[in-house]
């Protein structure tokens, strides 16, 4: 049975119901974090819950974040399970009338779910590349996903597992994560701006890379690069760093092996996973 909390009602989700008024599904108004839960411990918690802080002001939607995660760890408790995947989503609530201006009077919609994972090392993957077509508040974790979903929909029709994008020729992320660029022991990645999401992975792997003697640098991608790197990967909460040995266009990565460098990072990450805070 699959577990969720609806506005702090716990119920099988099978029975959760939400207005059809509701402004998450009229307009895409709302926010969500995605957490992973490895070996009974949510990981970087505290960053989860300070980037769903950020995301809801960002918005001008004001509610308690320690609520929220008190029905986590709540809902955590009636499922039972110690690996999990976590959905955590906020919208500004159903009015009456559909209207774009935010209503007077709104109650926010809080939804939560889980259900069983585990986190496992990603294989070399392959990704398109394409050009940006997401709004520009990307470092909102907004529910309005449609450029996602149809660029990670082209990935996967074209017998790829994710999207390199890119504005201006620089690149911004992937469909679903962050990219990092190896070149010798440097780690690159762009910096964070209102294009690009402050990834949970991103921060950690930031954290980790100094452990296994890569220098990192934050400046922006220039994508006709990413070919001539030693290589490239993403990075994100449920598929943790996923290595790109091939771009559509762009042909392979390097030499198209996995680096000494990207394996110890790996390794590294893999360890974090179940000695986190």
């Amino acid at each position: 049975m699959t577990w969720c909390c609806l506005n702090g009602e716990m119920m099988p989700i099978e029975q959760a119901a939400i207005s059809p008024m509701d402004r998450g599904f009229l307009f895409g108004d709302g926010v969500y974090e995605v957490m992973a839960r490895v070996d009974g411990r949510i990981r970087a918690k505290s960053l989860h819950e300070a980037r769903l802080r950020s995301s809801l002001d960002a918005i001008g939607l004001d509610i308690s974040v320690t609520d929220v995660f008190s029905d986590v760890d709540r809902l955590i408790d009636k499922a039972g399970l110690l690996d999990a995947k976590i959905y955590v989503q906020v919208t500004r609530g159903a009015a009456a009338v559909r209207d774009h201006a935010f209503p007077a009077q709104i109650s926010p919609t809080v939804f939560l779910t889980i259900s069983e994972f585990k986190a496992v090392s990603q294989k070399p993957a392959k990704a398109i590349v394409r050009p940006d077509i997401r709004w520009r508040r990307n470092s909102i974790k907004s529910v309005s996903l449609l450029g996602n979903v149809l660029l990670l929909q082209e990935a996967r029709e074209n017998g790829a597992q994710e999207a390199v994008l890119y504005r201006d020729e620089f690149v911004t992320e992937a469909s679903t994560s962050n990219v990092f660029v190896i070149r010798g022991q440097t780690l690159i990645t762009p910096p964070l701006s209102d294009l690009i999401l402050p990834g949970i992975t991103r921060h950690l792997v930031i954290e980790m890379a100094s452990t296994v003697g890569l220098n990192v640098i934050e400046e922006p991608v220039r994508v006709d690069s990413l070919g001539g790197a030693d290589g490239v990967f993403v990075s994100s909460s449920t598929r943790g760093l996923m290595p790109i040995v091939e771009l559509d266009p762009g042909g392979q990565v390097g030499d198209g092996r996995l680096t000494d460098a990207f394996l110890a990072l790996q390794t590294a990450y893999d360890e974090r996973l179940h000695h986190h805070e």
